[in-house]
């Protein structure tokens, strides 16, 4: 304020020359100075009201002071730059050498840079928390709880056991499933009978499913329908609702589903399936023959289909 009421002072009063060109520089400088403290606490503001909600969180309280200095670095430097420049000072030459030197380091340190932003990517827009489970990679990925957030990896300690380590880059660039945010778990289950099922006890079917989910506490059923005509069976696409986010709760739950579907299908004399094989045997002229003809009969004679079966 000081430097800038002489700068008005000397542009409205007479002033010697000398007087003049020291206050333009001492505003010049103060008015980069302040410039520069200004944008400065204007974008720490912003990152610190990100954080406000979350000042527990000791992840998020490294990546604001990693944020900090970023911006510190950034606006001094182009408050210095300006500066230089608005004092009469050839710039370009300076300009291009820090462009050529920051291309070059940007180059070398490519991986590293991009594990870094990664990093504050991650612990500001939060896809995973450290203690979450997740797994990485899509259905055939790496299952595992967040251990640690760094800036260059990310640590997982996998549901075998061990250790795994990932660049917070490739972590990104890959599809993450957070099993932490479920509030309820869906199952689904495929149910195949054999064909020679009654088509009354077919029909049957969805009725007697949904009256055992809904007799296994936090369970809620949702549909049951015949799908398909599949190659050894009539397959069967259950589908309820778990209202416990824990794993182990949905497992138990569809432990409990299952088992009541074997015990009822018993009772009702429906067959679960199994992959299974009908294969028929005909002589030269095409006829089917009978691999097991009746004693002292013909060796070719019409005979109903021979099945075979084979279960995993």
């Amino acid at each position: 304020m000081a430097m800038a009421s002489a700068q008005i002072v000397s542009n409205v009063f007479p002033t010697p020359e000398r007087w003049t060109a020291l206050i333009a520089f001492l505003f010049t400088v103060a008015a980069a100075v302040q410039g520069a403290f200004w944008v400065r606490e204007f974008l720490i503001s912003m990152v610190e009201r990100k954080a406000a909600s979350r000042a527990d969180d000791a992840n998020l309280t490294s990546a604001v002071g990693v944020v900090t200095v970023i911006i510190n670095v950034v606006v001094w430097a182009f408050a210095g730059i300006i500066l230089l420049d608005n004092l009469g000072v050839n710039v370009t030459a300076l300009v291009a050498g820090l462009g050529i030197g920051g291309i070059a380091i940007g180059l070398a340190a490519q991986g590293i840079f991009s594990d870094l932003f990664a990093a504050l990517a991650i612990l500001l827009d939060q896809p995973f928390r450290r203690g979450d489970t997740i797994q990485v990679g899509g259905p055939q990925g790496v299952v595992g709880t967040v251990e640690h957030i760094g800036l260059k990896t990310t640590r997982l300690r996998a549901i075998s056991g061990e250790a795994v380590v990932m660049s917070n880059a490739n972590l990104l660039n890959q599809q993450i499933n957070n099993f932490a945010d479920y509030s309820h778990r869906r199952v689904v289950l495929l149910i195949e009978v054999i064909y020679q099922t009654d088509p009354e006890l077919l029909a049957r079917i969805p009725a007697e499913l949904e009256r055992m989910v809904n007799a296994v506490p936090d369970c809620r059923f949702d549909r049951a329908h015949l799908i398909q005509f599949a190659t050894s069976a009539l397959d069967y696409e259950l589908v309820f609702i778990v209202e416990r986010a824990d794993l182990k709760s949905m497992f138990d739950a569809r432990q409990a589903v299952m088992i009541a579907m074997v015990r009822r299908f018993a009772e009702l004399g429906i067959d679960f399936a199994f992959p299974s094989q009908t294969s028929y045997l005909a002589g030269p002229d095409g006829r089917i023959v009978d691999p097991h003809p009746p004693t002292g009969g013909s060796a070719k004679q019409p005979t109903r289909a021979r099945k075979t079966a084979a279960t995993d």
